[in-house]
């Protein structure tokens, strides 16, 4: 919320300054002198509210929520005490939910429709992923949600800010995907080429701000040699994370013939308030030691490493040809080669891409394409899809369809 309250006010910021810039003189008297015959400079307005209101022309503020049933389980799960007591031990499910706010100017292709009567936050409109928008200027989107799926509580946040120029492309963002986790900021910067009413090309470079993707922790701890209190270098075996995290191991025998001796050890699992969670070692490592001791481990770690600084050299094309029957819109940005600003190189996406020798020339990349063909005033197909690979997280979906109208 302290990052949109930010952005609005850069904004406003941004338009002040840009209208104390501009220098019209009809607008104001040009010569006025006073009573000594000495004349008095111009006075320019403070605030031009008019080029802030320009800025802000067809924008929408819109807050949003909403709320769905979850997933209803095909069967039921029951436990049966040694009394033949039946218990229920289906998971209960929570509901769906999705609510923020946002502001929004962004305008739509040819091809493209309102959704709805109302903005919802849920409209995926091209312009989000191609590099040349539908018109020149200013867009934006500043958009923070809170959301439920599948049982998994996240934020999104998705700050969006472009300027179309003949000959120049400026754009930064600040994404959160919480459900892909994947999170960073970008200033991105280009020259555009037009070829023709159709065809753009793009070329510049590309600034990003992130967490250290590709390093695994419990990697580093599990193979990592470390001398222990008695002087022997080992490596450190993965049980001994989960008594960091106090759970801990009991030792049982079994006797699998019934001869009364012992076949073999096993172990049950009991988290540190004493309850009882896995029944065999298998048992705690295939179900209890990822959620419970990994994920935390691995997200204490991560939050302790200071974000990393990247630059990119990028490349891109757009091609939008459009009639009333049909219609192929198609976009990609290539991230070639990159570089360290700032951060630890040992935490570093080169150092992973390497496969532990530093290599910065992995490829990033975007894509986007929207087709739509009206074979007859009955029958018509469309494609539409995206596809978005950053670092070691792929963000992407697709849709296609036909329609045939009865008439």
């Amino acid at each position: 919320m302290k990052k949109f309250l930010l952005l609005i006010l850069a904004l406003v910021s941004f338009s002040i300054a840009n209208a104390q810039q501009t220098n019209k003189p009809a607008d104001l008297e040009v010569k006025k002198a006073d009573d000594f015959g000495m004349f008095i400079p111009p006075k320019k307005p403070l605030i031009n509210f008019d080029k802030i209101g320009k800025f802000f022309k067809y924008s929408t503020f819109y807050g949003v929520g909403q709320i769905s049933q979850p997933i209803t389980p095909s069967e039921r799960f029951y436990y049966v005490t040694q009394e033949n007591e039946v218990i229920d031990v289906t998971p209960e499910r929570k509901p769906n939910y999705s609510y923020g706010i946002g502001l929004r100017k962004v305008a739509r292709f040819d091809y493209e429709r309102k959704p709805g009567v109302f903005y919802d936050g849920n409209e995926q409109q091209q312009s989000f992923y191609t590099t040349v928008g539908a018109v020149s200027g200013w867009e934006y989107k500043f958009e923070y949600t809170w959301n439920r799926q599948f049982g998994n509580e996240f934020t999104n946040q998705d700050f969006y800010l472009r300027y179309l120029g003949k000959h120049f492309i400026v754009k930064g963002q600040m994404v959160k995907d919480g459900f892909v986790d994947l999170e960073y900021n970008s200033l991105d910067l280009r020259y555009r080429l037009p070829v023709g009413k159709k065809l753009n090309f793009s070329l510049g470079v590309i600034g990003r701000s992130h967490r250290p993707y590709g390093y695994e922790p419990i990697r580093d701890y599990l193979e990592t040699p470390f001398v222990d209190e008695y002087g022997v270098e080992r490596l450190r075996q993965w049980w001994e994370l989960a008594y960091e995290y106090g759970f801990q191991d009991n030792a049982y025998a079994i006797d699998l013939d019934f001869d009364g001796e012992t076949d073999l050890i096993d172990y049950y699992w009991t988290a540190p308030n004493g309850q009882r969670v896995a029944d065999t070692d298998a048992d705690f490592r295939a179900n209890r030691f990822g959620p419970m001791v990994v994920g935390p481990y691995n997200r204490e770690q991560l939050a302790l490493i200071d974000d990393q600084g990247t630059i990119s050299a990028v490349v891109g094309l757009d091609f939008y040809h459009y009639e009333k029957t049909n219609w192929l819109h198609f976009s990609a940005s290539v991230l070639p080669y990159h570089q360290q600003l700032f951060g630890d190189e040992d935490f570093g996406y080169a150092l992973y891409n390497g496969d532990g020798v530093v290599d910065y020339s992995w490829l990033d990349y975007s894509a986007s394409l929207a087709t739509g063909w009206k074979i007859s005033k009955n029958l018509g197909v469309y494609i539409e899809s995206n596809y978005t690979k950053f670092w070691d997280r792929k963000v992407y979906s697709a849709k296609a369809g036909l329609n045939f109208q009865f008439r």
